[in-house]
């Protein structure tokens, strides 16, 4: 099987930045779960550090990412909704409404971001949409 364009992906889900503001695509590797620390596949719109990426992984992989703020490019987030596959939340450090958005697949984890005058009704749909890339 040939490796992603992750880059490539990413560039794709973000387009030209009218619904996400961000994209990062971190590798979960359920197999391998002591290789998947300090990999970020790639990144777009946001700067996510390696301990925000690290974090992010295991809060999502232990199921409990609802249960404390999330850390995305030195902003903190608050999820409201959980689904199955999904995570939706609430930016709590900006003065403007933004949100994330966090989807896991079989192999990746993304996350999106979002800021007004996107709505989450807008970006949440978009995202779960555009998810199929990652396939």
């Amino acid at each position: 099987m040939a490796a992603k364009n992750w880059d490539k992906c990413v560039h794709l889900l973000i387009g030209q930045g009218k619904v996400l503001t961000g994209a990062v695509i971190l590798p979960i590797m359920p197999d391998s779960p002591g290789q998947r620390k300090s990999v970020i596949h790639a990144q777009k719109g946001i700067s996510l550090k390696t301990n925000e990426a690290t974090a992010l992984v295991e809060a999502v992989m232990d199921g409990r990412l609802h249960k404390d703020y999330v850390y995305a490019g030195g902003h903190q987030y608050i999820i409201t909704t959980v689904l199955e596959s999904s995570y939706h939340g609430r930016c709590l450090s900006t003065a403007t409404a933004a949100g994330v958005v966090v989807i896991k697949t079989d192999q990746v984890l993304l996350l999106a971001t979002y800021a007004e005058p996107v709505t989450a009704a807008e970006a949440i749909p978009y995202t779960h949409n555009k998810v199929e890339l990652l396939k």
